[in-house]
């Protein structure tokens, strides 16, 4: 299944207003009924989108800290698997979740356990970051089991900025891929925490 995509071709007569609003007028003009239709086949579309992979550096800054480190996760039904390079001084860390629980390993070979990647981390770093919501997060589609308090749309349907369980979330790019669009950046803001993803060799496969 494709995207649906809505390319905007503005008159003369609404090229000034469009200069005014910096580009982002092309949004405005898709009528509202039209970026709702294309926002459900976009969602549609990641219903079946269980099994994917990609790459990404990340920064975060929180208390005062600024993180930058590497990452690559591996999602697939019923389980995950995340390898973070370079964060908080500890070298590599692997975090792999399934229906009976989260482990992670760190760069000394050390072994932690628990029920969710979020404790696991806020142990290993000090921070407590929105694991579980971000794998749905980075995919494009808001998190699912968590209520939605603001959501926007650009003109082709997709979100431009959401927020959910205290965390304002922004897509700041996309790309094509095997037919479906997904985010190449995500910032993420929660108070004066933040962190910023940039994702690529996105691989997606059915099942």
């Amino acid at each position: 299944m494709r995207s649906i995509r809505r390319h905007c071709k503005p008159a003369a007569g609404v090229l000034l207003a469009l200069v005014v609003l910096g580009g982002a007028g092309c949004a405005l003009l898709v009528p509202e009924d039209e970026r709702q239709e294309a926002h459900q086949a976009f969602l549609a579309e990641r219903e079946e989108l269980e099994r994917w992979s990609v790459s990404g550096r990340a920064a975060l800054r929180a208390s005062g800290e600024a993180v930058s480190l590497s990452l690559r996760w591996e999602q697939a039904p019923g389980m995950y698997a995340i390898d973070l390079s370079g964060p908080f001084g500890t070298g590599a860390v692997r975090i792999v979740g399934d229906g009976q629980g989260v482990t992670l390993r760190d760069g000394t070979g050390r072994s932690m356990t628990a029920d969710t990647p979020e404790e696991l981390l806020a142990v290993q770093t000090g921070h407590e970051l929105p694991v579980r919501a971000l794998a749905d997060w980075i995919v494009g589609r808001p998190a699912r089991g968590l209520k939605v308090d603001d959501l926007r749309l650009d003109g082709s349907g997709r979100p431009d900025r959401l927020r959910q369980a205290d965390w304002s979330v922004q897509f700041q790019g996309w790309e094509e891929v095997d037919g479906i669009d997904l985010p190449t950046r995500v910032d993420l803001q929660s108070g004066s925490k933040q962190l910023r993803v940039a994702l690529s060799g996105w691989r997606v496969a059915d099942g």
